[in-house]
């Protein structure tokens, strides 16, 4: 097959769409097809080969609302998308969105829906329709959860096409251990913003009455206000605000970590790709029961307390953290279900099944 990926940024240009992407076309072109991936730069635009892998880098010119933009970006669609058997749209991406339009008919089209376009305003209001036209040129719209798609107002009209792929990442060298570190902590891994939901989380440490510490991963224009709420709530020798940390740091945390807390709290946290890495590290997870988000199907073998129910995440944390037994019972069942439903290369074999089927159509 000649796979073609429209997307917004590719690696080392990184974020969680452009890891899937990164995935989805190694694997594939590992497998022996053809794959080209167009994608924009902050760099020097180029094109580069690997193998059977052709990457197309356009330069960003400008952005609007987030999104990049350049003149360039629609033609090296267009000579990218030539003889292909089949396009794999990653949206929101308003300028892919236009290149669907120009392909012709008899090619099959993927949209892969990784998050609703929110809070853009007028940019929102504008982008609708060429949203809408892209999903109704569509052969299939891919979401990483029904629960993510039911809620979406932009694919009301299209769950007929809706198919369902969670994503998937790359498994560990060695099986964890499922030990805890002494004294217990609670991790948390994510960027400092709002949705997050981390100034619940300080206010449920306030209610948490065992000996566990708070260690605090990622970066955000957060820091400095949850810094403080962290102090004026008296809390902050119990909270670790680590910064930014490489993977193998990153790893020694998750395997070492009681529980993994992701306390997030709007549909923004459409799927929560942080908690694949827990449940691959065999760890206890509490994550929060984000109406219309996939982070609770995703975590359905874990815990999931109310949305901002500080008082809830306070009392989950302490009963596990007072029950060795049940943190390492759930670590396995997490374990279990990463292997079975997570890993990165189920994701890639459903999409190989996936395009497969399009092009026997």
């Amino acid at each position: 097959m000649k796979i073609v990926h429209f997307a917004k940024f590719y690696p080392p240009e990184f974020g969680g769409v452009e890891s899937v992407t990164q995935a989805l076309a190694e694997d594939h072109a590992a497998a022996g097809h053809d794959v080209e991936v167009v994608c924009f730069t902050l760099g020097v635009p180029h094109f580069e080969q690997v193998g059977r892998l052709n990457l197309r880098r356009v330069k960003v010119q400008t952005k609007i609302a987030s999104q990049p933009l350049a003149t360039s970006y629609l033609r090296a669609c267009d000579i990218a998308a030539r003889n292909s058997d089949v396009v794999h749209v990653h949206a929101p991406n308003i300028l892919a969105a236009l290149a669907v339009m120009r392909l012709p008919r008899h090619v099959p089209v993927i949209i892969h829906w990784h998050a609703d376009i929110v809070n853009k305003g007028i940019i929102g209001l504008l982008v609708r329709p060429i949203e809408r036209a892209m999903l109704q040129r569509a052969n299939v719209v891919v979401t990483t959860s029904q629960a993510y798609a039911t809620a979406s107002p932009a694919l009301t009209t299209f769950q007929d096409r809706v198919k369902v792929i969670p994503i998937g990442i790359a498994d560990i060298a060695n099986e964890p251990k499922f030990e805890i570190s002494t004294p217990p902590y609670v991790l948390f891994v994510g960027r400092l913003v709002p949705y997050k939901g981390l100034d619940v989380l300080l206010d449920a440490i306030v209610m948490v009455k065992s000996s566990v510490k708070f260690r605090i991963v990622g970066i955000g224009p957060q820091l400095k206000e949850l810094k403080s709420q962290a102090i004026r709530l008296g809390i902050a020798h119990r909270v670790e605000f680590m910064g930014r940390v490489d993977e193998s740091e990153l790893q020694d945390l998750m395997e070492g970590a009681a529980i993994f807390c992701l306390p997030s709290v709007s549909r923004r946290e459409a799927f929560g790709v942080v908690l694949l890495e827990a449940m691959r590290a065999g760890r206890a997870v509490i994550s929060t029961d984000i109406p219309g988000s996939g982070v609770p199907s995703v975590n359905s073998s874990s815990i999931n307390v109310p949305v901002k129910d500080s008082r809830a995440l306070a009392n989950e944390i302490d009963r596990l953290i007072n029950n060795t037994k049940e943190i390492e019972e759930l670590g396995r069942v997490a374990r279990t279900n990463f292997v079975k439903n997570f890993s990165r290369k189920i994701m890639s074999d459903r999409f190989a099944s996936l395009y497969a089927d399009l092009i026997e159509k």
